[in-house]
């Protein structure tokens, strides 16, 4: 038979043919023309087997597997570095904590010649760090978006001369309930606490204080989990951070996470061992913990300073406020305050009266009543500059926290806002902007991955009075692991719910999320008319579980694979096209009426079929336990041979 009249009817191609031909044993040659015609019938057999196989390795990767006793597995430790589409030769050693020249010496074994300073891409890494036992994952487009941000914002201040002490901006971290927003009450003697749902802090805040006659600025910061994204963009803004640690209840969850963002950030800190007054303080034992992570305190002999407070009673607060200016007066924080200013925004929301209104901290230049600015695409003019008191002011310096008005659209919290003095400058970068696809408008997420078929996902549109909330929210929904489930965000945006946010989400089947806003009661009526689900929440606690639980119900069936036991076949007694009767010994669990039967040759599955009949000593059994004899009669592909194993196991849904 002719090779091409062959790959024909195996609806493939002449060379995809020759060259698997091999693989199924079939050695015919690169360059044959004919193939005897008695190795035909053999080959197409083989070839089906083999499509077959794929099939059932693609079907198995998709179901759960339970109940097979893994005791000889080894768990494997892989050590893991993060690169985005190309990096430096030098950053990706000491990623690796590798020489350099090692690196590059493993570059040019694989004929990549290359310098320390030239960059090679993410599949040329990949190939090089799994060479040198490393694991490596894309960096995400949002982490790789902070990290330009933070060099841009780091190269524009290196091009300033400093030319004044600044104040020291003050990031306030640390677990959930152990006082932070008490211990800024008490620094500035107002009530924060009863203005949040719940007790909770739910926007990152900048506040002034002076003392001894020098201003210090605070960013307070949330606690929760959920607010990860804005307690790290707190730390890539502040100069020193005190980690407030409540004496009654030890190092948790968040603390661990507020120290990784404070090192990460290089931060001089102070630990505030907060609630000393309370029954069951044992500020020692914070102490202890902190020594266990390498965080000697100075009275310990280390180098981690630590002070005794109580913001309720509001003790120690003199000494802590000390011991910021002394760390301020050590790293010896200056700034320059001529010329435009650039500042990093840290609060976005939309007044109802006044418009998009934006907090910005100051970090070079001196902002003043009228500067034009960009801040990323969005467009100004300064009408009104307040402080965090709601005063107004003519001007901020560096370290001055301010809120701005003037702004046409709201922008992304994070954004570098920079001051643009040339009007025909400033002219021009606005016919380069583009407003499409604006985040505080059409914040579309878009997912790297094609969606699954097997998958269920949410939609939401979420709405939120400040964009800190809305991007704290996105990155809790992340993290709720359903099976087969996933959380898209289809649009986040400001403000209370419009009759665009209803259809849109008609149309995509989203569910609507207002967090913070007032509900909408124009809209009861196209809500009911549209079928769509609209929610409000002030805690974010309440609006996670609601989510979760929507997915849990929503989720598709998974299959899942209970193993029961396995079988080595011994022997063939009858085979027939459409089964066999086997015999052998089960040699793990035992084997159960009505089980299905995985086929292994070599430990990989073959086929799969089901278990009509079973016996033991020629009689009909229900069940076969481990170490026993039994015949069993099989329904499928008849490729049993003796020495293959049989899988049973059993299939549910959940």
């Amino acid at each position: 038979m002719n090779v091409s009249a062959l790959a024909r009817q195996l609806k493939v191609t002449v060379s995809e043919l020759l060259e698997k031909l091999p693989e199924l044993g079939f050695d015919v040659g690169a360059r044959a023309i004919k193939i005897d015609d008695k190795l035909v019938p053999k080959i197409i057999e083989a070839w089906r087997r083999a499509d077959r196989k794929e099939s059932f390795k693609k079907e198995l990767s998709q179901i759960e597997e339970r109940g097979r006793e893994k005791n000889d597995e080894k768990t494997v430790v892989e050590k893991q570095i993060s690169v985005g589409e190309t990096i430096v030769v030098k950053d990706m050693a000491e990623l690796m904590k590798l020489p350099v020249a090692r690196l590059m010496g493993e570059l040019m074994k694989n004929g990549i010649m290359v310098s320390l300073n030239e960059k090679v891409d993410f599949d040329t890494a990949t190939i090089i760090a799994e060479d040198l036992g490393f694991k490596v994952v894309k960096t995400d487009h949002e982490a790789l978006e902070e990290i330009s941000k933070k060099a841009r914002l780091a190269e524009l201040l290196t091009e300033r001369t400093a030319t004044i002490t600044k104040p020291p901006v003050v990031v306030v971290m640390g677990h959930v309930d152990h006082g932070k927003t008490k211990l800024l009450d008490a620094i500035r003697s107002t009530n924060v606490v009863d203005q949040e749902a719940g007790g909770i802090t739910q926007h990152i805040g900048a506040y002034q204080v002076e003392t001894k006659g020098k201003l210090i600025t605070f960013l307070d910061t949330p606690g929760h989990e959920a607010f990860k994204a804005m307690r790290s963009r707190g730390g890539q803004i502040a100069d020193i951070a005190i980690l407030v640690v409540a004496a009654d209840d030890g190092l948790q969850p968040q603390t661990l996470e507020s120290i990784s963002v404070i090192q990460k950030e290089s931060l001089s800190f102070i630990v505030a061992i907060n609630k000393i007054d309370k029954e069951g303080a044992d500020p020692d034992r914070i102490k202890q913990q902190l020594t266990e992570l390498n965080l000697t305190p100075e009275d310990w002999g280390g180098k981690t300073v630590t002070c005794l407070i109580s913001a309720k009673q509001k003790q120690g607060i003199s000494e802590l406020l000390d011991l910021v200016l002394l760390i301020a007066d050590m790293e010896n924080l200056r700034a320059d305050t001529e010329g435009s200013a650039i500042g990093t925004i840290i609060e976005s929301h939309i007044d109802k009266s006044a418009g998009p209104v934006t907090t910005v901290l100051v970090q070079a230049g001196t902002l003043r009543v009228g500067d034009m600015f960009i801040v990323g695409e969005v467009p100004g003019k300064i009408k009104t500059l307040q402080n965090w008191m709601a005063k107004d002011v003519a001007a901020a310096t560096p370290g001055m926290p301010v809120k701005i008005l003037g702004l046409k659209l709201s922008p992304a919290v994070g954004e570098i806002l920079q001051v643009i003095s040339d009007k025909k400058q400033f002219k021009d970068k606005l016919k380069n902007l583009s407003h499409r696809g604006h985040t505080s408008n059409n914040n579309v997420k878009q997912s790297e991955d094609e969606d699954r078929a097997d998958v269920t996902v949410l939609n939401l549109i979420i709405k939120s009075d400040v964009l800190g909330s809305a991007e704290a929210i996105e990155e809790a929904l992340s993290k709720i692991k359903v099976s087969d489930t996933k959380v898209k965000v289809i649009k986040k945006g400001l403000g209370q719910i419009t009759d665009a946010d209803i259809l849109q989400a008609e149309a995509t089947g989203a569910m609507v999320i207002g967090f913070h806003i007032k509900e909408n009661k124009s809209l009861i009526s196209l809500i009911d008319q549209k079928g769509v689900i609209v929610l409000y929440f002030d805690i974010i606690y309440k609006l996670l579980e609601h989510i979760e639980e929507t997915l849990q119900n929503i989720r598709g069936k998974k299959t899942i694979h209970k193993f029961i036991g396995r079988m080595e076949v011994l022997a063939i007694f009858k085979t027939t096209k459409k089964g066999m009767i086997v015999g052998g010994k089960v040699i793990e669990g035992k084997i159960t009426k009505n089980a299905k039967i995985k086929v292994l040759k070599s430990g990989e599955v073959e086929t799969i079929g089901q278990l009509i009949n079973l016996q033991a000593g020629k009689e009909n059994v229900s069940e076969v336990i481990s170490g026993t004899q039994a015949g069993i009669e099989y329904h499928g592909d008849p490729i049993i041979a003796v020495g293959d194993t049989l899988e049973f196991f059993e299939e549910i849904y959940e």
